[in-house]
C-alpha cells in the first residue's frame, strides 16, 4: 500500500510541476468571472456561490492540466486512443493504477462542489443532484478526452472516461451524505 501511495504522490507531483503560476491565476480569474456570470443577480446563498466557484475552478483546472499544458508543449505526452476497458490496472502496482485512481480522485471535488451548488438552489433533491452531477462529470470528461484526441495531446481512453465519471458521482454522493449527516437536504 505504501508503494502505491508513493507512486500516486509522485504521479500527481509530476503533473502539478508542469503548471506555471500564471495558469493558476488565469484559472482563478476566469472561474470567478464565470461564477459571477452564472450566479448573476439571483439571490443565492454565499455558500452556493462559493461552491460553484470551486466547482468551476476544478473543472477549468482539469481541462488545463489535461489539454492546455500539453498543447503548449509544457508537458510531454503521447497521443492516440484506447477503446478497451482496462480496470485491471487499478490492482496492478505502478503508474497505471496511480493514473486511474488520480482520474477518479480528480473529479471528486468537481462533483462535490457542483452538488453543493445545486443543493443551494433548493430545487434539486438528492437523487436529481446525483444524476445531474454525474452527467456533468461525464460531459466534462468527454470534452477533455475528445480535445486530447483532436489536438493530439493525449490518449482518448474509455477507462479514463469511466473513472472520471465515477469520480464526479462519488463527489456528489459525498455531498449528499455530508448533508444528511449534518441534517440538511
Amino acid at each position: 500500500m505504501s508503494v502505491f501511495l508513493s507512486t500516486l504522490q509522485t504521479y500527481i507531483r509530476g503533473i502539478l510541476a508542469h503548471i506555471p503560476g500564471m495558469h493558476w491565476a488565469v484559472i482563478g480569474v476566469v472561474s470567478l468571472a464565470l461564477t459571477v456570470f452564472i450566479v448573476g443577480r439571483q439571490k443565492r446563498p454565499v455558500y452556493g456561490a462559493i461552491a460553484l466557484e470551486i466547482a468551476v475552478f476544478s473543472g477549468l483546472f482539469l481541462l488545463d492540466t489535461a489539454v492546455v499544458i500539453r498543447y503548449l508543449g509544457m508537458m510531454g505526452h503521447e497521443s492516440g486512443y484506447n477503446l478497451a476497458f482496462d480496470f485491471e490496472r487499478i490492482f496492478r502496482t505502478g503508474s497505471g493504477s496511480a493514473e486511474m485512481l488520480s482520474n477518479l480522485a480528480a473529479f471528486i471535488p468537481f462533483g462535490f462542489f457542483l452538488s453543493e451548488f445545486l443543493a443551494s438552489t433548493k430545487s434539486f433533491h438528492a437523487g436529481r443532484r446525483l444524476g445531474l452531477v454525474t452527467l456533468a462529470g461525464f460531459g466534462l470528461s468527454l470534452t477533455i478526452e475528445c480535445l486530447q484526441l483532436i489536438l493530439h495531446v493525449g490518449f482518448f481512453e474509455l477507462t479514463d472516461l469511466v473513472m472520471n465519471t465515477v469520480g464526479g458521482g462519488v463527489g456528489a454522493c459525498l455531498s449528499v451524505g455530508v448533508r444528511k449527516v449534518v441534517g440538511l437536504k
